[in-house]
Parts: structure tokens; C-alpha cells; sequence
């Protein structure tokens, strides 16, 4: 989140107060909380966001870094969590391997499913994409 902070368009654009305030906001808990502990106000944060574009801008884009790191986690930790449900399996207890293939069984016909959705969707694309090219 620092990255966004130390950008040097916005460090240009936005005051020390309001650089030092992003990474706080961004990484509480709630926006109170994040406002509280970059010692400033609601109100004071309101402003900020309808009197300057680019606080709002890197307001915006610190959250969708968030989103896309938070994405990458999971994405690195789903190898594991699926080693861990295939390990479960075979587990003595049947209660925990019926658990465990229940749930490899949900997420494979979720992905087929999603497959399948992506598939409609391209042929609907392609469909649409040809009846373009005969106007």
C-alpha cells in the first residue's frame, strides 16, 4: 500500500497530510477506525474526496490494489488447500473424509459450471461479433 503513497504523481498533487492518511485508511478495519488513526475527521475525509480528484483516484486504486494482493493469496494458497481436502479423504474418520469429498465434489462441479457459463458466453460473443460484421 506504501507503493501508492509514494507515487510521485500524487506526492505532486496531494498534501503530506493526505499522503501519510491513505495507507492508514486503506488498512483498517473500517473507515472510522482509519480516519480516527490518521488523525482526522469523517468530514475532513469527505472533503478530501469531492475537493480533490486525485485523493479520490488513489483512494480507489489503493483498493483495488488490495483486492488484486488479496487475490493473489488465494490463488497461491489454493494448491494447498485442495492437497489438504484430497489428504482428507482418506482421513479414518468418515465423518471428516465424507466432509472433505463433499466439498471436492462441490468445487469441481462449480468449475465445470463456470466453464460452461465461459463457453455460452464466447459463443454468444462470437454470434454477436458476426452479426456486427454483416451490418
Amino acid at each position: 500500500m506504501q507503493n501508492i503513497a509514494n507515487s510521485e504523481n500524487i506526492s505532486k498533487v496531494l498534501k503530506e497530510r493526505q499522503i501519510r492518511a491513505l495507507p492508514i485508511i486503506l488498512g483498517a478495519k473500517s473507515l472510522e477506525e482509519g480516519c480516527r488513526q490518521a488523525k482526522i475527521t469523517s468530514t475532513t475525509f469527505r472533503s478530501w474526496l469531492n475537493d480533490y480528484p486525485e485523493f479520490k483516484q488513489a483512494l480507489e486504486d489503493g483498493r483495488s490494489q488490495l483486492v488484486a494482493d488479496a487475490m493473489t493469496r488465494l490463488r497461491q494458497g489454493i494448491g494447498k488447500a485442495v492437497d489438504k481436502l484430497l489428504i482428507l479423504i482418506d482421513s479414518e474418520s468418515e465423518e471428516i473424509a465424507r466432509k472433505a469429498a463433499t466439498s471436492v465434489i462441490e468445487m469441481a462441479l462449480k468449475l465445470r459450471e463456470s466453464e460452461e457459463v465461459e463457453q455460452r458466453i464466447e459463443s454468444i460473443e462470437k454470434i454477436i461479433l458476426e452479426r456486427r460484421a454483416y451490418r
